[in-house]
């Protein structure tokens, strides 16, 4: 469903974030990408959806190479896909309703009705139906997450991206986004994660892939990479993060 061939990414022409990497991921599978901080996990999801243009490389959605540098038609080619960021990306001057209800109306062309039934249907499933009508002020970190997922939800997306999705969150508040995650995961939705919550990554993942300085340095099964692998410095990091 995914395939990333030879991604490059430099920024400001002399960092190298993202270093000739490719990476596959068939229909139905969760692979998540773990790694130290800086090590090219965000930018590779970024250059996925498009938020990034690659330097070098293609990425190909269903067979279909995304033309990112022609705007409009990419814009259209990423519906396919919702993406979860870290600070959540809410419009504080909406409510949780308009939030849900913007995109699938300016972008896919649904009614207004359409759309907020659409919203309502993800409101439920995330648990927060009753905060159709408040702001983003109003949430706490776990709710205004569930929110951002419920938003991506409503673009009826086939690929669901998260970037450090629990990052932002006081502990307690983790545990209910997680969870939302898992009931996505256990409808079989095609799902990459960047996430330093290693214990979920073991759990949820078909496939885990582990960067450092923009490079994949393995990857395998999580019982392979937390388990069997012998390569120190993945040995190393897990030492202490577990």
């Amino acid at each position: 469903m995914i395939d990333v061939k030879n991604l490059s990414k430099t920024f400001d022409r002399k960092v190298n974030a993202v270093k000739d990497v490719s990476l596959h991921v068939d229909k139905g599978e969760v692979v998540s990408l773990i790694g130290p901080s800086g090590s090219g996990k965000s930018t590779v999801l970024r250059c996925i959806n498009g938020l990034e243009t690659p330097d070098k490389g293609t990425i190909l959605i269903n067979g279909k190479a995304i033309n990112y540098k022609d705007a409009k038609t990419a814009q259209k080619e990423r519906t396919v896909m919702g993406f979860v960021f870290q600070h959540f990306n809410l419009f504080a001057n909406m409510t949780v309703m308009q939030n849900l209800t913007l995109a699938p109306v300016n972008v896919l062309g649904k009614s207004q009705q359409e759309a907020e039934d659409t919203a309502t249907k993800y409101l439920e499933r995330v648990g927060l139906l009753d905060k159709k009508d408040a702001y983003p002020s109003k949430l706490s970190g776990g709710q205004k997450q569930r929110v951002a997922i419920a938003r991506a939800l409503c673009m009826e997306p086939q690929i669901m991206l998260f970037d450090e999705p629990t990052s932002a969150l006081d502990p307690e508040m983790i545990k209910e986004v997680l969870n939302v995650i898992r009931d996505l995961v256990n409808d079989g939705m095609t799902m990459i994660i960047v996430t330093h919550e290693m214990n979920f990554a073991r759990e949820v993942s078909d496939r885990i892939v582990f960067l450092e300085d923009g490079s994949i340095v393995d990857m395998g099964t999580p019982e392979y990479i937390f388990s069997q692998s012998e390569n120190p410095r993945i040995k190393e990091f897990l030492e202490k993060v577990l």
